[in-house]
């Protein structure tokens, strides 16, 4: 084999490992979270069997951070209690200083298409859960009697576990 050839290789797999291992370390070192779920459509032929999920927990992020974060394009910080399920605590644009019984998620700012052009707040980390094959639809009517178990890390990394009823 020449040297470009095992150059390309070398390339491709350190692309590949780096794709697995923020997820890996999120689950080894992480905190785990307890989100409330609630009710959203989990159909796509393309990508398989999966319940997109969405958590009333966002609907506590004030309207002018939303704004500001959606305007300047940045992230939200959102800071959760530990409990189950767990319990909004604050919001902001920068990362938060994490205590003892408390987390972060990292949140996304989008407009919504209203007619009031609200911006609503997602965690796109833990936006969906994939399933077993036609369990999808079951899971769907339950979603408001489960938590969604998400592990943290203090950067606010989100990694989604399982989804549990209450």
């Amino acid at each position: 084999m020449n040297k470009s050839l095992k150059l390309a290789l070398a390339l491709q797999v350190v692309i590949m490992i780096s794709v697995f291992i923020p997820p890996l370390l999120t689950k080894a070192t992480g905190t785990e979270v307890y989100l409330e779920t609630e009710r959203v459509d989990p159909r796509a032929l393309v990508r398989g069997d999966y319940v997109a999920l969405s958590y009333p927990i966002t609907n506590k992020v004030p309207l002018e951070i939303a704004r500001k974060a959606f305007d300047e394009g940045k992230m939200v910080y959102v800071t959760v209690s530990l409990d189950r399920p767990a319990k909004y605590i604050s919001a902001s644009l920068e990362k938060p200083k994490i205590t003892e019984g408390q987390a972060c998620l990292s949140a996304k700012a989008d407009q919504a298409i209203s007619w009031d052009n609200t911006v609503r707040v997602t965690f796109p980390q833990i936006a969906q859960f994939f399933v077993p094959e036609g369990t999808g639809k079951d899971i769907e009517q339950d979603l408001s009697n489960m938590v969604a178990t998400a592990v943290t890390t203090k950067s606010c990394n989100a990694v989604l576990l399982s989804l549990d009823y209450l």
